[in-house]
């Protein structure tokens, strides 16, 4: 089996800025962007394809395999392992750390994007619908409200079925703006969590944040909370614009200043657009004028040739 002959991966369209709506499918782009892995990947995915009805699925041939875990474990024995450049001790603190942030994030990240229901009646439910071809978009979204279900009963000890006042969601918020603090602790002014390289730990951590900061939700406390830790907003956007600024999408037009500028628009960025609007401008101009010297041409070409045929008759006439 050779990764680089018709290898595919399959994961949601982005939103947001990002390459894709889902977290399973982000830390797996993660693993292919970080280790510079040569894999075409197709946003326009059909979970149903997968053979387990869940995206992401990387497919080799005729052969898939479903799932983050499969993923690594193929990347791993082609030569792609994302932890490469850790020492052994830098290894088993990733693997430590991941444990931690997913105890901490996971609850929260299933339960206010499927679990709390006007969360995902109003975005959640629609951002997968519109991803998932009729007519199994009316039921697919709600697999993982069911999905919701059961992580939030196992990490929260509370049924998301039941009435929302019962929804104990303050133990979940309690826990992941904790986690956000000692995560910006741990980053500190650093590129990466291990110093100058990447490790699996930030894909992990990017993908939870990443969705949970750009995310538009009715409620999400912990969004807030995210553009307080300066560093890792730093760190969420120069991954999404440095490794996924080709692969970023979406669907809603920015937002505007007063001055007319996007507010999420570098000052670099603003000077590119601003060249690419006086481009747009002179060409505008140049075509204008092309067209009334046409125009022009044409006017003196045709009374030209009206002049011509009336001295044509009086000729014949004479």
């Amino acid at each position: 089996m050779d990764i680089q002959l018709g290898a595919m991966l399959h994961v949601y369209k982005g939103e947001w800025g990002l390459p894709t709506i889902d977290f399973e499918c982000l830390r797996a782009l993660c693993l292919l962007r970080f280790t510079r892995c040569p894999m075409d990947v197709e946003t326009n995915a059909n979970p149903l394809r997968s053979g387990a009805g869940k995206l992401p699925y990387l497919q080799i041939g005729n052969d898939k395999f479903v799932g983050y875990s499969q993923i690594k474990r193929v990347l791993d024995l082609e030569g792609y392992p994302i932890d490469a450049h850790l020492n052994t001790k830098q290894k088993h603190l990733s693997a430590t750390y991941a444990n931690w942030v997913f105890t901490n994030l996971h609850a929260y990240y299933h339960y206010f994007l499927y679990g709390e229901p006007f969360n995902f009646d109003k975005t959640t439910r629609g951002l997968y619908a519109k991803r998932t071809p009729f007519p199994f978009n009316f039921y697919y979204p709600s697999t993982y409200q069911r999905e919701a279900c059961d992580v939030v009963q196992v990490m929260a000890s509370f049924d998301v079925n039941d009435k929302l006042d019962k929804h104990e969601s303050d133990y979940l918020v309690l826990n992941a703006k904790k986690c956000v603090n000692l995560l910006s602790r741990k980053l500190g002014r650093k590129v990466w969590f291990f110093g100058d390289t990447y490790s699996e730990f930030d894909a992990i951590v990017y993908s939870y944040l990443a969705i949970i900061f750009k995310i538009t939700l009715p409620n999400n406390p912990l969004q807030n909370h995210i553009k307080g830790s300066q560093n890792l907003v730093n760190f969420i956007n120069r991954i999404t614009k440095d490794i996924f600024r080709n692969e970023g999408f979406s669907s809603i037009k920015p937002t505007k200043t007063a001055n007319g500028t996007d507010v999420n628009v570098t000052h670099s960025e603003h000077k590119f657009l601003e060249s690419e609007c006086s481009t747009k401008i002179i060409a505008g101009v140049g075509a204008l004028l092309a067209m009334g010297a046409f125009a022009a041409w044409r006017g003196i070409y045709n009374q030209f040739w009206a002049s011509f045929f009336i001295w044509l008759q009086k000729f014949y006439k004479s």
